[in-house]
């Protein structure tokens, strides 16, 4: 897939299939993905018609060459000591942060599927195979070892390649093409048929194998295809299909629920528990369920004092005006335990309350062309003793396409420099785009995410970490 230059980016132009349209880049502001005809009990019958209709279209396009395709090849046996394939690209499972571990699995498969994507136009080959495995290693320095277990990303952009069968197949697996793989083959037996089922726009097919079972001795295996019309090079491979127009719904309900359109707006919190002052929440609607908010406020509990902001996607528990933060912290690993609850008063628990002066607020995407450019950030630790080792970057950010951008530049760390250099992707939730963009501190080769969200395309953060755009 050829990288377009800045100046070069063609607007995106959205295909209008059903009422369901795939955004183009809008310039920055510009609302997307709002929906304010309300498909309730009276137009569920016509809400289902529009997807069927959608769906068929879009089977349509596969059928004319416009979508490719995703072929599951089955599991296949590995060997650690005598790969069938390299791994390419690696995901750390944080075992303790079992939220964190599929946010960063599916981002990583995304990715994974892209770059294959990318090696196939630019090979100009048709199809090529994806494999993903899971395994166990130990990592660190002498002083600081430790056992980490990781997801694998291997594929090859030659359509012939059978290199994956080496070690043989998994007894009780079989090929399926658009469907699910089966029964999974792991080792003390049991029912094992998780599937993530992750889509993608521009593909017909699932990758619903990513090895949950953790088997350490076997690989998961995809055949990709790509579309014969070929593909847009501004839109990412990676991307998901467009939510359906009632996940886009945010206006009244009739369930006597909240409307994430009601929830949002400007909140604040003068202190949060007796250590956190002057706090600060924006939340805007993703969907029916679903917002996006973005905090700042100050830390002071000595030893520990500085400014903190985070940007987060929160999703609605059923029947309750409670929003789950699946980034939960890794010293929690209980997923509800970090829930917000909005009152028709205008409040949210941990003492917040609406601005009187506060709008609704819709979803504004922010363009990956529109952060392009110079950028200086900072990343400190709150803990006083550790301020000496405060780091200072100087980076250039280029647009790849409308959701991935290149970071590239220096870092320094007690005044030594050192380079950074990295690919982030855009998050997706429940299909639609967010603000948060995926992808390692320092380099492409550290498998550990780390999430920088964008309040505007002159402004990002991520917890002690801050950015602005120098020009």
């Amino acid at each position: 897939m050829r990288v377009v230059p800045v100046e070069e980016q063609p607007a995106a132009s959205g295909v209008v299939v059903g009422v369901v349209t795939e955004q183009p880049a809008p310039a920055s502001g510009v609302v997307v993905g709002v929906v304010t005809a309300q498909p309730g009990a009276s137009s569920g019958g016509a809400a289902r018609g529009v997807v069927d209709q959608t769906l068929a279209m879009l089977d349509g396009l596969a059928d004319e060459g416009g979508r490719g395709s995703l072929e599951s090849l089955g599991r296949w046996n590995e060997k650690r000591d005598d790969r069938a394939m390299p791994i390419k690209l690696e995901a750390e499972d944080p075992s303790r942060d079992k939220c964190k571990a599929e946010r960063n699995r599916e981002t990583m498969v995304r990715v994974a599927l892209g770059r294959l994507v990318d090696e196939l136009v630019r090979t100009n080959a048709s199809s090529g195979i994806l494999a993903i495995s899971y395994f166990s290693e130990i990592r660190g320095t002498d002083n600081n070892r430790r056992r980490v277990t990781v997801w694998g990303f291997s594929w090859s952009a030659s359509p012939d390649d059978t290199s994956y069968q080496r070690h043989g197949s998994v007894a009780g697996t079989a090929s399926t093409k658009y469907g699910r793989y089966g029964v999974y083959g792991r080792r003390g037996g049991g029912d094992q048929t998780m599937h993530e089922n992750i889509r993608f726009a521009d593909f017909e097919g699932v990758v619903d194998d990513i090895v949950q079972d953790r088997a350490w001795d076997q690989i998961a295996v995809y055949r990709v295809t790509l579309p014969s019309r070929g593909l847009d090079p501004w839109k990412w491979a990676g991307r998901p299909p467009p939510p359906a127009p009632e996940e886009l719904y945010t206006g009244p309900r009739r369930d006597g629920l909240l409307s994430t359109d009601e929830i949002s707006g400007d909140y604040f919190a003068p202190c949060l528990a007796p250590f956190c002052f002057c706090n600060s929440m924006t939340v805007v609607p993703l969907g029916a369920d679903t917002i996006e908010t973005w905090r700042t406020g100050c830390v002071f509990f000595p030893p520990c004092i500085g400014p903190v902001a985070e940007g987060a996607v929160r999703t609605r528990n059923p029947g309750t005006n409670a929003f789950l933060n699946s980034q939960n912290p890794p010293f929690n690993p209980d997923p509800n335990s970090n829930l917000m609850t909005f009152s028709a008063d205008g409040t949210a628990n941990g003492c917040y309350k609406k601005r009187r002066t506060s709008q609704k607020r819709a979803f504004h995407k922010v363009e990956t062309r529109d952060l392009a450019g110079k950028w200086c950030g900072i990343g400190f630790n709150p803990f006083v003793a550790l301020w000496p080792f405060t780091s200072f970057l100087c980076t250039k950010k280029k647009a790849l396409n409308q959701d991935q951008y290149e970071e590239s530049g220096l870092i320094w760390i007690l005044g030594l420099p050192g380079c950074m250099c990295g690919t982030r992707t855009r998050i997706y939730v429940n299909g639609h785009p967010t603000n948060g963009f995926a992808g390692a501190f320092l380099n492409d080769s550290d498998p550990d995410l780390v999430d920088h969200w964008h309040r505007d395309p002159g402004c990002a953060a991520s917890d002690c970490f801050f950015a602005k755009k120098a020009g």
